[in-house]
């Protein structure tokens, strides 16, 4: 079968859990299909990284979008337009006619968009199949965030966003020949206004040989949290963890060592690095040493939607994880057995407590959890389960 991929955003280095989702799915894919990958770039920079793409995909093109970080476009959205902007952004009539040019020459059988962000150019397709990988409800993520938000005007920011997303979801998802979510958790949410199409759910996924246990010594005690920093919720949550509830460790562990790991940081979160406690490292080139000294993962998550794939990372390391239930929706996870959740500043204070306290908790969690990544999250599996929908949507003579 031949599959032509669309991304937003070019999926290496994996530097975020989109790129890491959308290179691992590449690359996966490829070892049974021929594939084909057509992104935006907003630098000529980043074709130093298309040989490493090449080496699963046949044909790599891309189309240089430069009005990616026009200040005006967000403006222009709210006012004038009905698409939501995390579309709109990403429209290209460049873009458009390359993948018009791909599809009259390469013949696919099936082009799989791999965000909603490239969803735009559903109307490209004519009789070519397309399945749409939005990961997760963005509507629903919108609304959870303007629920959190406290200033108005974004608030009414986010509450336009998410209308708009969910009119846009309403309407071309039922035209796409498929779309796939990552948890249940998001696929109710769009059932509740399209219980007219079937929406499968395949998880994220995590390469266990890449993240696996190490030899880096622990730096006791410490915590991590990381994610893409500008990103609303995970800016949210380590704002939140830092004001609400690290205090509350500190009546037990003062010298509590936080790191808050990932590129792009916010002021909100860049003000959290005190440079003796809490160090906000900005993008990373290699977070698994990270990773493997910090003593407890954290995922204080309050608003957001779809799958965290940083639990699944933590787990494939053996780290043990304490996580808000908003942000273990979609993961088969057992707290006690492999994780723990709390939803209160005091809980979530508590289970981090408990754990650094505990090192044979910290050893029985972490090892459960790399017990069940390899069990039900490997890239390996994911693949195949996108293989059975492929099947379906391509009837082949």
């Amino acid at each position: 079968m031949k599959v032509l991929f669309l991304t937003h955003t070019f999926p290496y280095p994996p530097t975020d859990g989109m790129r890491s989702t959308c290179y691992q799915l590449i690359k996966h894919v490829s070892r049974k299909h021929e594939t084909a990958l057509l992104s935006l770039i907003e630098s000529d920079k980043e074709l130093v990284h298309v040989p490493e793409i090449r080496k699963s995909c046949g044909k790599v093109e891309t189309v240089r979008h430069d009005t990616l970080r026009d200040p005006l476009r967000r403006i222009r959205n709210v006012i004038f337009e009905s698409m939501p902007f995390c579309v709109a952004q990403f429209q290209s009539e460049a873009f458009a006619r390359k993948l018009s040019e791909m599809l009259r020459e390469g013949r696919y059988d099936l082009v799989h968009f791999l965000s909603v962000n490239v969803a735009g150019y559903r109307s490209v397709l004519g009789g070519t199949p397309g399945l749409l990988f939005p990961h997760d409800a963005v509507s629903m993520q919108f609304s959870r965030t303007a629920r959190r938000e406290p200033n108005p005007l974004r608030k009414l920011y986010w509450m336009s966003q998410s209308a708009k997303m969910k009119f846009f979801e309403k309407t071309e998802m039922p035209l796409f020949a498929k779309t796939v979510v990552v948890s249940e958790v998001d696929r109710r949410w769009l059932a509740e206004f399209l219980p007219q199409i079937s929406i499968p759910v395949i998880p994220g996924g995590v390469d266990p040989d890449h993240f696996k246990p190490g030899s880096w010594k622990e730096e006791f005690p410490s915590v991590l949290f990381r994610g893409v920093m500008n990103f609303v919720p995970n800016a949210d949550a380590a704002v939140y963890f830092c004001k609400k509830i690290l205090p509350l460790i500190r009546a037990e562990f003062p010298g509590l060592r936080v790191m808050i790991c990932g590129k792009d940081p916010t002021l909100a979160v860049r003000a959290l690095h005190d440079g003796r406690n809490v160090f906000v490292t900005g993008l990373v080139p290699d977070l698994r040493p990270y990773m493997g000294k910090a003593s407890v993962h954290i995922c204080p998550m309050r608003s957001g939607s779809g799958m965290k794939n940083k639990i699944l990372e933590a787990w494939a390391m053996e780290k043990p994880v304490v996580a808000t239930s908003l942000a273990a929706d979609g993961i088969d996870c057992e707290h006690g057995r492999n994780i723990l959740i709390a939803d209160t500043p005091l809980t979530f204070a508590q289970y981090v407590v408990q754990l650094l306290k505990d090192p044979e908790l910290r050893a029985r969690l972490g090892k459960n959890g790399r017990e069940q990544a390899l069990k039900k999250y490997t890239w390996t599996a994911v693949a195949a389960m996108f293989d059975e929908v492929y099947a379906g949507l391509v009837k082949k003579p």
